[in-house]
Protein backbone atom coordinates (compact mmCIF):
# COMPACT_ATOMS: atom_id res chain seq x y z
CA UNK A 1 0.00 0.00 0.00
CA UNK A 2 3.39 2.14 1.12
CA UNK A 3 4.49 1.58 -2.46
CA UNK A 4 1.37 2.12 -3.90
CA UNK A 5 0.77 5.55 -2.78
CA UNK A 6 4.48 6.80 -3.39
CA UNK A 7 4.27 5.72 -7.30
CA UNK A 8 0.51 7.78 -7.22
CA UNK A 9 2.00 10.76 -5.22
CA UNK A 10 5.38 10.53 -7.92
CA UNK A 11 2.68 10.47 -10.46
CA UNK A 12 0.84 13.14 -9.62
CA UNK A 13 3.77 15.43 -8.80
CA UNK A 14 5.67 15.08 -11.79
CA UNK A 15 3.57 14.25 -14.85
CA UNK A 16 0.83 17.16 -15.65
CA UNK A 17 4.13 19.89 -15.98
CA UNK A 18 5.88 17.71 -18.25
CA UNK A 19 3.11 16.61 -20.36
CA UNK A 20 2.09 20.52 -21.12
CA UNK A 21 5.85 21.56 -21.28
CA UNK A 22 6.41 18.94 -24.34
CA UNK A 23 3.13 19.49 -26.01
CA UNK A 24 3.16 23.34 -26.00
CA UNK A 25 6.15 25.65 -28.17
CA UNK A 26 5.31 29.07 -27.44
CA UNK A 27 5.27 31.74 -24.56
CA UNK A 28 3.23 30.58 -21.67
CA UNK A 29 2.81 33.13 -19.13
CA UNK A 30 2.13 31.80 -15.61
CA UNK A 31 0.67 34.29 -12.72
CA UNK A 32 2.46 32.86 -9.46
CA UNK A 33 1.60 36.26 -7.85
CA UNK A 34 -0.27 39.13 -8.54
CA UNK A 35 -0.38 41.16 -5.50
CA UNK A 36 1.51 43.79 -4.13
CA UNK A 37 3.30 44.41 -0.30
CA UNK A 38 0.17 44.03 1.30
CA UNK A 39 -1.05 40.59 2.89
CA UNK A 40 -4.68 39.50 0.58
CA UNK A 41 -5.71 36.15 0.66
CA UNK A 42 -5.32 33.83 -2.20
CA UNK A 43 -2.71 36.27 -3.92
CA UNK A 44 0.91 35.88 -3.66
CA UNK A 45 3.19 38.73 -3.89
CA UNK A 46 4.47 40.10 -7.18
CA UNK A 47 5.87 36.73 -9.43
CA UNK A 48 5.44 36.04 -13.35
CA UNK A 49 6.71 33.37 -15.11
CA UNK A 50 7.41 32.65 -18.52
CA UNK A 51 8.22 29.83 -20.24
CA UNK A 52 9.54 29.24 -23.30
CA UNK A 53 11.74 26.79 -25.44
CA UNK A 54 11.32 23.91 -22.35
CA UNK A 55 12.66 26.35 -20.14
CA UNK A 56 11.34 28.67 -17.47
CA UNK A 57 11.62 32.11 -16.62
CA UNK A 58 10.54 34.28 -13.39
CA UNK A 59 10.31 37.93 -13.51
CA UNK A 60 10.86 38.51 -9.83
CA UNK A 61 9.88 35.81 -6.62
CA UNK A 62 7.96 38.26 -4.07
CA UNK A 63 6.96 35.79 -0.92
CA UNK A 64 4.50 32.71 -1.62
CA UNK A 65 5.28 32.52 -5.08
CA UNK A 66 7.23 29.42 -4.94
CA UNK A 67 4.27 27.62 -3.13
CA UNK A 68 2.17 28.60 -6.16
CA UNK A 69 4.63 26.99 -8.41
CA UNK A 70 5.58 24.27 -6.43
CA UNK A 71 1.56 23.81 -5.83
CA UNK A 72 0.57 23.86 -9.75
CA UNK A 73 3.46 21.39 -10.23
CA UNK A 74 5.56 23.84 -13.00
CA UNK A 75 8.56 21.78 -13.37
CA UNK A 76 11.33 24.02 -11.00
CA UNK A 77 13.83 22.26 -12.00
CA UNK A 78 13.70 23.91 -15.78
CA UNK A 79 14.29 27.26 -14.19
CA UNK A 80 16.82 28.96 -16.20
CA UNK A 81 17.27 32.70 -15.21
CA UNK A 82 15.28 35.03 -12.89
CA UNK A 83 14.80 39.07 -13.65
CA UNK A 84 14.53 41.47 -10.74
CA UNK A 85 12.79 44.54 -11.79
CA UNK A 86 13.54 46.20 -8.59
CA UNK A 87 14.80 45.71 -5.06
CA UNK A 88 11.56 45.99 -3.28
CA UNK A 89 10.94 43.40 -1.21
CA UNK A 90 7.50 42.17 -1.97
CA UNK A 91 9.75 41.41 -5.75
CA UNK A 92 12.60 39.42 -3.83
CA UNK A 93 11.07 37.65 -0.99
CA UNK A 94 10.84 34.26 -1.96
CA UNK A 95 13.97 34.45 -4.09
CA UNK A 96 16.37 32.38 -1.46
CA UNK A 97 13.23 29.40 -1.29
CA UNK A 98 13.20 29.31 -5.41
CA UNK A 99 16.58 28.78 -5.69
CA UNK A 100 16.74 26.66 -2.90
CA UNK A 101 14.06 24.20 -4.05
CA UNK A 102 14.37 24.61 -8.04
CA UNK A 103 18.32 23.26 -7.25
CA UNK A 104 16.51 20.41 -5.17
CA UNK A 105 14.57 19.44 -8.02
CA UNK A 106 17.65 18.66 -10.31
CA UNK A 107 18.38 22.38 -11.41
CA UNK A 108 22.05 21.05 -12.70
CA UNK A 109 23.82 24.93 -12.81
CA UNK A 110 24.21 28.00 -11.16
CA UNK A 111 20.92 30.46 -11.79
CA UNK A 112 21.28 33.75 -13.26
CA UNK A 113 19.99 36.26 -11.48
CA UNK A 114 19.70 39.23 -13.65
CA UNK A 115 18.35 43.00 -13.22
CA UNK A 116 19.57 46.49 -12.04
CA UNK A 117 22.25 47.42 -9.91
CA UNK A 118 21.86 45.84 -6.91
CA UNK A 119 20.98 42.17 -7.80
CA UNK A 120 24.80 41.66 -6.84
CA UNK A 121 24.33 42.27 -3.45
CA UNK A 122 21.05 40.86 -3.79
CA UNK A 123 22.69 37.22 -4.75
CA UNK A 124 25.74 37.56 -2.07
CA UNK A 125 23.04 38.07 0.44
CA UNK A 126 21.24 34.77 -0.31
CA UNK A 127 23.92 32.69 -1.01
CA UNK A 128 25.66 33.28 2.37
CA UNK A 129 22.27 33.03 4.36
CA UNK A 130 21.47 29.75 2.27
CA UNK A 131 25.08 28.83 2.72
CA UNK A 132 24.58 25.97 5.39
CA UNK A 133 21.69 24.57 4.25
CA UNK A 134 22.69 23.73 0.89
CA UNK A 135 25.52 21.50 3.10
CA UNK A 136 22.97 20.44 5.09
CA UNK A 137 20.90 18.89 2.17
CA UNK A 138 24.04 18.11 0.19
CA UNK A 139 25.28 15.47 3.14
CA UNK A 140 21.63 14.27 3.91
CA UNK A 141 20.77 13.70 0.25
CA UNK A 142 23.17 13.00 -2.30
CA UNK A 143 23.83 9.43 -2.90
CA UNK A 144 23.94 7.41 -5.62
CA UNK A 145 22.69 9.19 -9.13
CA UNK A 146 21.10 11.83 -6.92
CA UNK A 147 23.76 14.62 -6.83
CA UNK A 148 23.16 17.90 -4.48
CA UNK A 149 26.74 19.92 -6.30
CA UNK A 150 26.66 22.92 -4.38
CA UNK A 151 28.24 25.54 -7.05
CA UNK A 152 24.63 24.65 -8.63
CA UNK A 153 23.06 25.50 -5.46
CA UNK A 154 24.37 29.32 -6.15
CA UNK A 155 22.55 32.69 -7.67
CA UNK A 156 25.02 34.17 -10.42
CA UNK A 157 24.02 37.58 -10.93
CA UNK A 158 24.09 39.72 -13.68
CA UNK A 159 24.31 43.53 -13.17
CA UNK A 160 22.12 45.44 -16.75
CA UNK A 161 23.74 49.05 -16.71
CA UNK A 162 20.93 51.20 -18.76
CA UNK A 163 22.33 54.70 -18.44
CA UNK A 164 19.59 56.84 -20.69
CA UNK A 165 15.95 56.96 -17.96
CA UNK A 166 14.22 55.47 -21.34
CA UNK A 167 16.98 53.00 -22.93
CA UNK A 168 16.62 49.61 -23.54
CA UNK A 169 19.73 46.85 -23.57
CA UNK A 170 19.08 42.90 -24.09
CA UNK A 171 19.03 41.18 -20.85
CA UNK A 172 19.26 37.90 -22.42
CA UNK A 173 19.49 35.73 -25.45
CA UNK A 174 19.31 32.14 -25.51
CA UNK A 175 18.17 30.62 -29.00
CA UNK A 176 14.75 32.21 -30.39
CA UNK A 177 14.87 33.51 -27.09
CA UNK A 178 15.31 37.49 -26.60
CA UNK A 179 14.60 39.21 -23.09
CA UNK A 180 15.00 42.97 -23.52
CA UNK A 181 15.29 45.20 -19.97
CA UNK A 182 13.71 48.55 -20.49
CA UNK A 183 13.39 51.61 -17.92
CA UNK A 184 11.21 52.25 -16.18
CA UNK A 185 10.31 55.57 -13.58
CA UNK A 186 9.65 53.59 -10.07
CA UNK A 187 11.52 56.97 -8.81
CA UNK A 188 12.75 57.14 -5.49
CA UNK A 189 13.74 53.59 -6.69
CA UNK A 190 16.30 53.28 -9.43
CA UNK A 191 17.13 52.04 -11.72
CA UNK A 192 13.56 49.78 -12.07
CA UNK A 193 13.37 47.91 -15.19
CA UNK A 194 10.58 46.36 -17.33
CA UNK A 195 11.19 43.29 -19.77
CA UNK A 196 10.37 42.02 -22.84
CA UNK A 197 10.38 38.50 -23.83
CA UNK A 198 10.86 37.85 -27.92
CA UNK A 199 10.33 34.05 -28.79
CA UNK A 200 9.58 32.27 -32.36
CA UNK A 201 7.22 35.92 -33.20
CA UNK A 202 5.19 36.10 -30.23
CA UNK A 203 5.91 38.61 -27.39
CA UNK A 204 5.20 39.78 -24.03
CA UNK A 205 5.98 42.75 -21.65
CA UNK A 206 6.28 42.82 -17.86
CA UNK A 207 5.84 46.55 -16.95
CA UNK A 208 7.41 45.82 -13.13
CA UNK A 209 6.82 48.57 -10.86
CA UNK A 210 6.00 51.98 -12.37
CA UNK A 211 3.92 55.45 -13.26
CA UNK A 212 2.73 55.96 -16.34
CA UNK A 213 5.85 56.01 -18.49
CA UNK A 214 5.37 56.36 -22.39
CA UNK A 215 8.45 55.09 -23.47
CA UNK A 216 7.26 51.60 -22.39
CA UNK A 217 4.48 51.87 -24.74
CA UNK A 218 7.44 52.60 -27.65
CA UNK A 219 9.36 49.50 -26.17
CA UNK A 220 6.01 47.33 -26.31
CA UNK A 221 5.07 47.96 -29.75
CA UNK A 222 4.36 44.82 -31.85
CA UNK A 223 3.67 43.13 -28.31
CA UNK A 224 1.31 40.23 -28.27
CA UNK A 225 0.44 41.35 -24.36
CA UNK A 226 1.30 43.83 -22.06
CA UNK A 227 1.20 42.86 -18.55
CA UNK A 228 1.22 46.00 -16.61
CA UNK A 229 0.96 47.08 -12.98
CA UNK A 230 -2.51 49.00 -11.42
CA UNK A 231 -3.32 50.87 -8.69
CA UNK A 232 -6.46 53.11 -7.56
CA UNK A 233 -4.76 56.15 -6.05
CA UNK A 234 -8.35 57.31 -5.69
CA UNK A 235 -9.44 54.10 -3.37
CA UNK A 236 -5.43 54.58 -1.77
CA UNK A 237 -6.35 57.95 -0.13
CA UNK A 238 -9.29 56.49 0.54
CA UNK A 239 -7.28 53.87 2.60
CA UNK A 240 -4.66 56.36 3.76
CA UNK A 241 -7.23 58.63 5.76
CA UNK A 242 -8.81 55.63 7.06
CA UNK A 243 -5.98 54.14 8.41
CA UNK A 244 -4.89 57.92 9.76
CA UNK A 245 -8.30 58.36 11.39
CA UNK A 246 -7.88 55.18 13.13
CA UNK A 247 -4.66 56.28 14.58
CA UNK A 248 -2.59 54.46 12.62
CA UNK A 249 -0.66 57.96 11.17
CA UNK A 250 2.56 56.24 9.97
CA UNK A 251 0.99 52.95 7.66
CA UNK A 252 -1.71 55.94 6.18
CA UNK A 253 1.03 58.20 5.41
CA UNK A 254 2.60 55.65 3.83
CA UNK A 255 -0.36 54.74 1.47
CA UNK A 256 -0.72 58.19 0.68
CA UNK A 257 3.36 58.23 -0.46
CA UNK A 258 2.18 55.51 -3.10
CA UNK A 259 0.25 57.08 -5.19
CA UNK A 260 3.25 58.78 -6.90
CA UNK A 261 4.95 55.87 -8.43
CA UNK A 262 1.83 53.39 -9.66
CA UNK A 263 0.21 53.54 -12.37
CA UNK A 264 -3.79 53.80 -12.58
CA UNK A 265 -5.74 50.95 -14.81
CA UNK A 266 -7.21 53.89 -17.10
CA UNK A 267 -3.41 55.45 -17.94
CA UNK A 268 -2.49 51.47 -17.90
CA UNK A 269 -4.75 51.05 -20.77
CA UNK A 270 -3.90 54.33 -22.53
CA UNK A 271 -0.44 52.91 -22.96
CA UNK A 272 -1.76 49.70 -24.15
CA UNK A 273 -3.40 51.36 -26.93
CA UNK A 274 -0.38 53.25 -28.10
CA UNK A 275 1.78 50.27 -27.92
CA UNK A 276 -0.84 48.11 -30.02
CA UNK A 277 -1.24 45.25 -28.11
CA UNK A 278 -3.36 42.41 -28.57
CA UNK A 279 -4.00 42.47 -24.69
CA UNK A 280 -3.28 44.03 -21.51
CA UNK A 281 -3.49 42.27 -18.12
CA UNK A 282 -3.15 43.92 -14.86
CA UNK A 283 -1.16 42.50 -12.14
CA UNK A 284 0.41 44.35 -8.77
CA UNK A 285 -3.42 44.62 -7.48
CA UNK A 286 -2.22 46.01 -3.88
CA UNK A 287 -5.84 46.46 -3.13
CA UNK A 288 -7.74 43.72 -4.92
CA UNK A 289 -9.01 41.74 -1.76
CA UNK A 290 -9.27 44.52 0.85
CA UNK A 291 -12.75 45.86 2.00
CA UNK A 292 -12.76 48.81 0.23
CA UNK A 293 -12.01 47.25 -3.00
CA UNK A 294 -14.20 47.17 -6.03
CA UNK A 295 -13.23 45.70 -9.16
CA UNK A 296 -16.00 48.05 -11.43
CA UNK A 297 -14.56 51.00 -9.20
CA UNK A 298 -11.40 49.97 -9.73
CA UNK A 299 -11.48 49.47 -13.68
CA UNK A 300 -13.98 52.47 -14.32
CA UNK A 301 -12.73 54.01 -17.63
CA UNK A 302 -10.70 52.17 -19.04
CA UNK A 303 -12.79 51.44 -22.23
CA UNK A 304 -13.50 55.21 -22.45
CA UNK A 305 -10.72 55.43 -24.87
CA UNK A 306 -11.35 52.92 -27.31
CA UNK A 307 -11.71 49.06 -28.29
CA UNK A 308 -9.57 47.04 -25.77
CA UNK A 309 -9.05 43.29 -24.74
CA UNK A 310 -8.27 43.69 -21.19
CA UNK A 311 -8.26 41.74 -17.45
CA UNK A 312 -7.32 41.34 -13.65
CA UNK A 313 -4.54 39.13 -12.87
CA UNK A 314 -5.44 36.78 -10.40
CA UNK A 315 -2.70 33.72 -9.05
CA UNK A 316 -3.05 30.73 -11.68
CA UNK A 317 -4.30 32.71 -14.21
CA UNK A 318 -1.93 31.47 -17.42
CA UNK A 319 -1.72 32.73 -21.27
CA UNK A 320 -0.57 30.82 -24.02
CA UNK A 321 1.16 32.40 -27.02
CA UNK A 322 1.34 29.36 -29.43
CA UNK A 323 4.72 30.15 -31.98
CA UNK A 324 4.16 30.83 -35.20
CA UNK A 325 0.40 31.80 -34.67
CA UNK A 326 -1.17 35.15 -33.16
CA UNK A 327 -4.11 33.59 -30.98
CA UNK A 328 -3.62 34.66 -27.35
CA UNK A 329 -5.77 32.32 -25.19
CA UNK A 330 -6.62 32.59 -21.57
CA UNK A 331 -6.39 29.90 -18.92
CA UNK A 332 -5.67 28.82 -15.49
CA UNK A 333 -4.05 25.95 -13.21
Amino acid sequence: MLRLFAALLALALALPAAAQAQAFDGLRVIFCGTSGPLPIRDRAKPCTAVQAGGALYLVDVGPESTENLMTWRVPLATVKAVFITHLHSDHIGDLGEMNMQSWVAGRAQALPLIGPSGVDKLAKGFNLAYENDHVFRRDHHERGEFRFPIAAGLLAPKVISIPKPDGVAVAWKDGDLTVTAIRVAHDPVTPAFAYRFDYKGRSVVISGDTRKWPPLAEAAKGADVLIHEAQSNALMQTLSKALTGMGNARQGSMMADTTTYHTEPVEAADLARAAGVKALVLTHLTQAGLPLFNAEAFTRGMDDGGKLDWRLAKDGMTIELPAGGDAVTFGSY
